[in-house]
């Protein structure tokens, strides 16, 4: 990357973060409190603080690294994104095990020998954490200079050779999401987030007592990455799945200056479609990334799979799952259908399955991603077959950008198919694009 592309790239960042942050900071109603905000008060994960926190530092690392002699080379880039992975994971490791420790013996550090070996996973957590932290600004920019690179070559800049927005992840652990539904249909009614430190036993607490309060199904869900800016991406993934989150998550920052992202909430199948496609798209431009680096994509390639063809059986028997609670909820039978998903509940974890719980709240929020395992949507292989007529992802991305509803969407893929395939015609051309 040249240091002219470097210098725009920094500043198109900057530009960004500035909106980004002056829309977040507007006041917002405190005292509009729904049930979820109201149980869940003492555990909101805010945004605002979060990019105030994070902004920053970005800009920072990026005048370090302009400075002469400073910026690193591609191989050393690599390198350091590498090892900054290493590390997140060997964290990760020696939490869970001081955890464990502590859990199983009801230790403290006071004394006694599972103290000493309390106080000593201590000391290596922290060391490994400061280790860790010292690499994840350059490991950052690392991917963004990878992920970057690929999406002007798959042809998503403008016309002018800039890509915006541009590449910006920040690894972090995600927000958990709080989602509510009714217990008489399968209707997400509202998604909170929540900080990402919540165990089982606080999400159980909160579910039950939105459940027993607000007579609503609830459910504390995890994320894997959230399209905030810069985009917040779990780093506990293996290389080729920080790539496919981070691809994903920039697609959602793309739409949002399209059509295809400015009618997101236009319709339960808009929210369904942009997710199926950032998915999709999420994943190949992931790929493309990983093997621009020299990674082997036939390493455990049924790992990065879609859910649905990953876990085929899962994906079988939670779609008969849904079909059924959707019948019997249709029929006002809400008990019928809450004995049942316990019933399936137990069937599916002595099948091996580790589903924590099975309640509207899971199926009305799973239901909403189409290659999910619990959703019933054809939207999944109609974007699916739309790819499959386009000659390439870039193509693909620009195309459906231009998108603005599910019914222009129906009728873009049957132009495709009656034409048979290859690049469409204005308006969805390149051109048409900018």
């Amino acid at each position: 990357m040249s240091e002219g592309e470097t210098r725009s790239g920094w500043l198109g960042k900057a530009l960004l973060g500035l909106v980004v942050a002056a829309v977040l900071l507007v006041p917002a109603d405190r005292f509009n409190l729904t049930p979820g905000r109201a149980v869940a008060s003492d555990h909101l994960f805010s945004i605002v603080r979060w990019e105030v926190a994070n902004l920053p530092l970005k800009w920072v690392n990026l005048l370090r690294e302009s400075l002469p002699g400073r910026k690193p080379s591609r191989e050393e880039r690599l390198a350091i994104l590498d090892e900054y992975l290493s590390l997140a994971r060997q964290v990760q490791k020696e939490d869970d095990r001081l955890e464990g420790v502590l859990a199983r013996r009801g230790a403290t550090l006071a004394g006694g020998s599972t103290g000493r070996e309390a106080r000593m996973s201590r000391d290596y957590l922290v060391e490994l954490t400061n280790s860790k932290e010292d690499l994840r600004a350059r490991a950052e920019e690392a991917l963004e200079a990878e992920l970057d690179a690929l999406l002007s070559e798959a042809g998503l800049d403008s016309r002018w050779g800039l890509l915006f927005p541009p590449v910006d992840v920040r690894f972090d652990q995600p927000p958990t999401m709080l989602v509510t539904s009714r217990r008489d249909r399968l209707s997400l009614l509202e998604a909170v987030l929540l900080t990402p430190d919540l165990d089982v036993l606080e999400r159980d607490r909160l579910e039950k007592e939105i459940l027993n309060d607000y007579n609503l199904s609830a459910l504390v869900d995890n994320l894997a990455g959230l399209s905030t800016y810069p985009s917040l991406v779990n780093d506990l993934d293996t290389l080729r799945g920080v790539l496919q989150t981070a691809a994903h998550e920039w697609l959602h920052s793309y739409f949002i200056f399209q059509s295809f992202g400015q009618n997101l909430r236009r319709s339960e199948e808009m929210f369904t479609l942009n997710e199926t496609v950032s998915d999709l798209a999420g994943r190949e431009l992931g790929d493309m990334t990983f093997a621009r680096m020299g990674g082997d994509l036939s390493v455990s390639a049924s790992r990065y799979l879609s859910g649905e063809d990953r876990f085929p059986d899962f994906t079988r028997e939670m779609r008969e799952t849904r079909r059924r609670v959707g019948e019997l909820l249709d029929q006002g039978e809400i008990e019928e259908a809450e004995q049942y998903m316990k019933e399936r509940w137990w069937y599916l974890r002595l099948g091996g399955f580790r589903l924590r719980k099975l309640n509207q709240a899971y199926l009305a929020f799973r239901s909403r991603y189409a290659e999910g395992a619990s959703s019933v949507s054809p939207i999944g292989d109609q974007v699916e077959e739309l790819r499959g007529l386009l000659p390439d992802i870039g193509s693909f991305v620009r195309t459906v950008s231009k998108v603005s509803s599910y019914q222009e969407f129906l009728d873009l893929l049957e132009r495709l198919k009656m034409g048979g395939g290859g690049t469409p015609s204005e308006p969805w051309s390149r051109s048409a694009a900018g």
